[in-house]
C-alpha cells in the first residue's frame, strides 16, 4: 500500500520529526508513506478529465494524510476515488471558524455568543459589552485571536488582521482549555492547557499541558460533535464557564500532538495509521 503526506515545504520543515514518525510507523503497518509537497503537485482538468500529477507521474497512492489546508486539492483527491484523512468535507467546516459554531449549534452544543462579521461589518459595528475577542474564521495556534476592550481598540487593530471574515465572541474563563484527540469516533485522550500570563492558554504561546480526564457531561459534548462528521484525527478544543462547564472553542484539523506525546505514552501516529488502514480494508 503506497500513500502520500501533504505539507506545505515551510511546515514540513518545521515539522521533521514528525513526519519520520509517521513514515516508521507506516512502514511497519507495510504501507510505504512517501513526504509530498503541495507546490510539486499539478491538478487541474485536462482533456475534459480531472487530473492529479506529482513528479510528472500521474500514479496516485491509496490514501492521502493531508496535513495542510487545501480544501480544492482534497477534493480532487476525491473526486478521483483518493481517501483523504481529514477528508474535504471536515476540513472545509473545521478551517472555517464562523461555519463550525453556526454547524453546531444547530446541535446544541454549549458556546459563548458569538457574531459572524465580515470587515466592513467590524468596522461599523457599535460594540457596548468589553472585553470580547476578535478571531478570524481561518486562524489557527490562538495567532490570529485578539482581545478588545473598548471600541477605540476594535480600530486600532482592524489593520493589523488578514482576513475579511471574522468571529466576534465573548470572553469565557481566561487561559484555560482542553483539548480532546478523536481518531474516527473514538476519544483518545485530553490534555488541559493553562496560562497565568495570556487569556489564551496555547502551549506554542506559552501555556503549560497536563493529561485531564473528561467528566460525563464532556465526553457526552465530545460524543455528539463526533457523530456529525467523518472525522480522521482532530483536536476539538473546548474553554469554560464561570461554573467550569465546557464551552465548544474550535475543531483542529490538522491537529500537532506534542503536548500528548510530551505528557503521555500514547503513540497517536501508530493508532491513527491504524485506524486508516483498518477503515480502508
Amino acid at each position: 500500500m503506497e500513500a502520500w503526506i501533504i505539507y506545505e515545504q515551510e511546515d514540513a520543515e518545521k515539522n521533521k520529526a514528525y513526519i519520520d514518525w509517521c513514515i516508521t510507523e507506516a512502514d511497519s503497518l507495510q504501507v510505504e508513506l512517501k513526504l509530498v509537497y503541495v507546490h510539486q503537485v499539478c491538478f487541474g482538468i485536462k482533456n475534459h478529465q480531472l487530473f492529479i500529477e506529482w513528479n510528472h507521474s500521474n500514479s496516485l497512492p491509496d490514501f492521502v494524510i493531508m496535513r495542510t489546508i487545501n480544501d480544492l486539492l482534497s477534493r480532487q483527491f476525491e473526486f478521483m476515488g483518493v481517501p483523504v484523512y481529514n477528508a474535504a468535507s471536515v476540513a472545509s467546516v473545521a478551517n472555517d471558524k464562523a461555519k463550525t459554531h453556526q454547524l453546531l449549534a444547530q446541535h446544541n452544543i454549549p458556546m459563548v455568543d458569538t457574531l459572524f462579521l465580515n470587515r466592513s461589518s467590524l468596522i461599523e459595528h457599535e460594540f457596548h459589552e468589553f472585553p470580547f475577542v476578535i478571531k478570524e474564521v481561518a486562524g489557527r495556534g490562538g495567532k490570529q485571536v485578539h482581545k478588545i476592550e473598548s471600541n477605540q481598540e476594535v480600530k486600532d487593530i482592524i489593520p493589523q488582521l488578514n482576513g475579511e471574515q471574522f468571529i466576534v465572541q465573548s470572553l469565557a474563563k481566561s487561559g484555560k482549555d482542553v483539548r480532546v484527540f478523536v481518531i474516527g469516533k473514538q476519544i483518545i485522550a485530553a490534555i488541559l492547557r493553562e496560562s497565568n500570563q495570556d487569556f489564551r492558554a496555547n502551549h506554542s504561546l506559552g501555556g503549560t499541558a497536563r493529561p485531564y480526564l473528561l467528566n460525563q457531561l464532556e465526553k457526552n459534548t465530545v460524543d455528539k460533535i463526533v457523530e456529525l462528521f467523518p472525522f480522521g484525527m482532530v483536536g476539538i478544543d473546548f474553554i469554560f464557564d464561570e461554573d467550569n462547564r465546557p464551552l465548544f472553542n474550535e475543531i483542529e484539523d490538522v491537529v500537532g500532538s506534542r503536548t500528548l506525546s510530551k505528557h503521555t505514552d500514547i503513540n497517536i501516529v501508530r493508532l491513527y495509521l491504524e485506524f486508516i488502514v483498518s477503515n480502508l480494508k
